[in-house]
């Protein structure tokens, strides 16, 4: 099987969007291809760059159970309203189980997600006798996993040279990506944004008239809420991390709404501020090992904790300077009641490689401690303070 990525360097969304439809023509004409569209901001784009080449496409949403909550709805719901003519297939009642089997292994999670992604996609293609698969694949997905920069990636390989390319990189490999090296029964995937980054393809989305919302959605990982419970995955707490999420990204981004008339800004770093605003949680998380990034290679550590009056610059730049800890966590509060903790972050990135804490006000950081209190299940409350790197923007 064949991959063919645009590769080119961005200068803006028009005359990149004149280059990316002339590729898509080039591999996709007269054929028809599966589009996955998960309502992430890179398969919209992908989605939306299809329907400007004329490709016909099958848009398919995977459901599986662990997408977050927006605003009391679920993602699927909000799908649904951009993107009608979106096909929803619910696969709940099959992953979930695995899931919660899984452990608290990471990347046997992150497999997962893959081996679930794969047999949809490879259902769907023999069903409607798809010729090619298209996806949301982005710049940081390919040099994460392949350990190179875009431009040594010919535009079209085989999934042989990739593997080879994987094996000679190996050493620079940080994570693995559910939507990066897997063979279909299809003749090529085409992956019409693999050289941008997020606030390129926001750019994209900005050109075809998105609405506010859909623009600047905050980055989702395929391994979705999974990412994001420390420990094995339950039904219990999975409920619990949909619920604290949706508290912590509504509240940031209400905070943004008001002071600044959009949910995100590029502040003066020519970061998006914020570029992911969520909720970890898990049981007693100051024992729990969790992701960490040191000389570009993926580590896992306990994290260290601070206490006592905030200040934000100070416990940032002791965070920025932090060995032998995988991350560093303030103490917002702490109650002999619940069962559960939960980690607030906030961070600032241009392409998720690297990324900064946002520094969001007292007050609202108050008014989130307030909200997750108000949860019986919740015990504590942390504020991450640490940069990506040393710790990575997820947890697992």
């Amino acid at each position: 099987m064949l991959n063919h990525r645009f590769i080119t360097e961005f200068e803006d969304a028009a005359s990149f969007v004149d280059g990316a439809v002339e590729f898509l023509q080039r591999f996709a004409e007269g054929k028809k291809v599966f589009c996955a569209l998960s309502g992430g901001i890179d398969s919209s784009a992908t989605y939306l760059l299809l329907k400007k080449a004329g490709i016909e496409n099958i848009p398919v949403f995977i459901d599986h159970g662990l997408m977050r909550i927006i605003r009391g709805k679920e993602e699927r719901d909000q799908i649904k309203k951009i993107f009608p003519d979106v096909r929803v297939i619910d696969i709940r009642e099959t992953f979930l189980p695995k899931i919660y089997d899984a452990g608290d292994d990471a990347e046997n999670k992150r497999k997962l997600f893959k081996a679930a992604y794969s047999e949809v996609i490879s259902n769907v293609i023999k069903e409607e006798e798809c010729q090619l698969l298209a996806d949301g694949t982005i710049l940081p997905d390919i040099e994460e996993s392949f350990g190179v920069k875009i431009t040594d990636i010919n535009e079209s390989m085989t999934t042989e040279e990739e593997a080879e390319l994987l094996e000679a990189n190996k050493a620079k490999f940080v994570k693995s990506q559910h939507n990066v090296s897997i063979e279909y029964d299809v003749e090529a995937t085409v992956q019409p944004v693999a050289s941008l980054t997020k606030n390129q393809v926001r750019a994209v989305l900005e050109y075809f008239k998105m609405p506010v919302e859909q623009v600047y959605r905050k980055a989702f990982p395929g391994p979705a809420l999974a990412t994001r419970i420390i420990g094995a995955v339950t039904e219990e707490n999975l409920e619990l991390e949909k619920k604290v999420h949706d508290i912590v990204e509504s509240a940031v981004d209400d905070y943004y709404m008001k002071t600044t008339k959009k949910p995100m800004i590029i502040n003066a770093a020519g970061e998006q501020e914020p570029f992911q605003a969520f909720a970890a949680v898990g049981e007693d998380v100051l024992s729990k090992k969790v992701t960490g990034l040191v000389n570009g290679a993926r580590t896992y550590g306990l994290p260290a904790v601070e206490k006592g009056k905030l200040d934000l610059d100070k416990l940032i730049a002791k965070a920025s300077k932090l060995t032998g800890k995988s991350r560093l966590l303030y103490e917002m509060a702490t109650r002999e009641t619940g069962t559960y903790d939960v980690i607030v972050r906030s961070i600032n990135s241009k392409d998720a490689r690297t990324a900064s804490v946002t520094k969001l006000p007292a007050t609202v950081l108050d008014g989130i401690k307030k909200s997750l209190l108000a949860i019986p299940e919740v015990k504590r409350v942390y504020l991450d303070v640490t940069p990506k790197p040393p710790a990575t923007i997820e947890y697992v």
